[in-house]
């Protein structure tokens, strides 16, 4: 299931973004640390759940800002238009709503508008 040099990469990961003690509590620290001293690799399903729990609280922490307004307000603001032009008969803006790169676009001149500026 993981390795011990993989558990590791993500600790050493989230010590160097200092998201570690900020993303993981007490506990789930333990856990992962005790995991990747005690077993080369892990086997078990339930030590297996607790350690995707952990590994998905850091790769959540270590998203930039970017990604989260990507993932919050793109994603919203593409299926709009997409249903707009839709509506508006061009029923090839429905990939629309999936593509990242318009997605990407949508999110970066929300970024870059002036505030009082926006539509």
């Amino acid at each position: 299931m993981f390795s011990r040099s993989f558990l590791m990469g993500w600790w050493r990961r989230a010590l160097r973004h200092r998201v570690l003690y900020s993303a993981l509590d007490r506990e789930d620290r333990g856990y992962l640390y005790l995991t990747m001293k005690a077993f080369d690799e892990i086997r078990n399903a339930d030590v297996g759940t607790i350690i995707v729990k952990s590994l998905a609280k850091l790769k959540d922490a270590l998203k930039s800002p970017f990604a989260r307004k990507m993932e919050t307000y793109g994603i919203m603001k593409a299926r709009q238009l997409s249903r707009v032009a839709v509506e508006w008969g061009y029923t090839k803006a429905q990939r629309w709503a999936n593509e990242t790169g318009y997605i990407n676009h949508l999110t970066n001149n929300e970024l870059n508008t002036l505030p009082g500026w926006s539509a």
